[in-house]
């Protein structure tokens, strides 16, 4: 199935975040260009309210403990950021606290890395670069994504591009981000591994204390790892130990994937464990697990659990959104099986390759990684953006956004 040419994605707007300003003044300037666009969006946290579950009849009594009880972000400098963001936008600062808290529980999505190289190179030149499709049912928010470069006008290269990520106006965590040697996705996960009261309990429990503000939302996490603050030293760890510190960490359960450009990890996140995946030339993830997890998942996040079934304790229509997870993770997963077969196929006439062997000479252009992206059912109807990450040189080396929905046909 093709997605029609008719609604061909666009460049995404890129904004610099100077991050040597003070933090209330970081953001005014993409805030005072989306001013409206972003007032718009006040009207959507009554939407994620209606996403995670909630009746309607609910909403107002939400809408006012929300206002007096969501004020920050654990981050001071992260609440400061959103904090500028009001003042300029004219709205309540726990609409932006809500935005930036629940914003990351509820994407569909497809994530990965695979093995390229360009014609002409040096097969030691190859690298992989990391691609990701972020896939969600409101299509408000396609008016206000934006690429953000970060940069310290002050040091002693004030123009150098230290990190970027690809996000939405009034957004400040990481969604999808890259700097030198590391590039970073998240994809949201449906199931959660709890299989008693107490694991209920702490899974959400932490969401609330996320929302009240006592603890950091995964892409505020996913943040320190990106964007470098001045005076704050957490960054320049090698893959493996940023994994060593994310997959124990007390975090929603979300699929992280991550390259350095020589090889990629998917983790398969829960509550405080994180099961690893780990490739050198293919690996992607989408909203389901590939792993086995103890215990086994079976609980609807609060993002995919709207309705429960009592015979099997799974949301009405969950089955549904894994079963289209699974597809969108084959439709891309069959693309690089097919290209090992043909490295395998050409093999025989020099003697033949094992099935190992075959997969690691096997590469593609970033051409072909934009095509593969590009396709449905890994862009659909839901897919507000599509990127291609270069760790190697910290940089997005495309985006396409989708301003209205894409049709398709067969």
């Amino acid at each position: 199935m093709a997605v029609e040419t008719g609604n061909a994605p666009i460049a995404a707007p890129t904004f610099t975040i100077d991050l040597d300003l003070p933090p209330e003044e970081r953001y005014k300037a993409l805030a005072t260009e989306y001013k409206d666009r972003i007032k718009s969006l006040s009207g959507l946290f009554d939407s994620l309210l209606a996403d995670i579950g909630l009746p309607s009849r609910y909403h107002n009594s939400v809408n006012g403990l929300a206002r007096l009880l969501l004020r920050r972000l654990n981050s001071p400098i992260e609440t400061a950021e959103l904090r500028g963001i009001a003042e300029v936008v004219e709205i309540p600062i726990y609409l932006l606290v809500a935005f930036n808290t629940i914003l990351d529980l509820l994407m569909g999505c497809t994530s990965g890395a695979v093995k390229t190289i360009e014609p002409g190179q040096p097969r030691h030149e190859a690298k992989m670069l990391h691609f990701r499709t972020l896939d969600w049912t409101m299509d408000p928010l396609r008016s206000v994504i934006v690429q953000l470069d970060f940069i310290r006008s002050k040091s002693a290269h004030p123009r150098q591009v230290l990190a970027s990520s690809v996000s939405y106006a009034g957004f400040v965590g990481v969604l999808t981000g890259v700097r030198p040697n590391l590039s970073i996705s998240l994809n949201f996960r449906a199931l959660h591994n709890a299989d008693n009261k107490r694991g209920h309990f702490r899974f959400y429990f932490h969401h609330l204390l996320v929302l009240l503000g006592y603890r950091q939302s995964i892409s505020s996490i996913l943040r320190s790892h990106i964007v470098p603050e001045p005076n704050i030293d957490s960054q320049a760890k090698s893959l493996a130990e940023i994994t060593d510190v994310l997959a124990p960490l007390h975090t929603t359960a979300a699929y992280l994937i991550l390259c350095d450009g020589d090889s990629a990890i998917v983790i398969e996140k829960d509550y405080d464990t994180g099961l690893i995946r780990r490739s050198d030339t293919f690996v992607a993830a989408t909203n389901h697990d590939e792993l086995r997890h103890r215990p086994e998942s079976a609980i609807a996040t609060p993002a995919a659990k709207a309705t429960t079934d009592s015979h099997s304790h799974k949301a009405i229509g969950l089955e549904e959104l894994l079963e289209e997870s699974r597809e969108r993770l084959e439709c891309i997963s069959a693309k690089w099986r097919s290209r090992v077969r043909k490295i395998k196929r050409q093999s025989k006439r020099k003697g033949g390759l094992d099935s190992a062997e075959s997969e690691r000479l096997t590469s593609i252009t970033q051409s072909e990684v934009i095509e593969w992206v590009s396709m449905y059912p890994t862009t659909n109807e839901q897919t507000h953006y599509a990127s291609i990450l270069d760790p190697k040189r910290g940089k997005v080396t495309w985006t396409g956004i989708y301003p209205t929905p894409l049709s398709s046909e067969q």
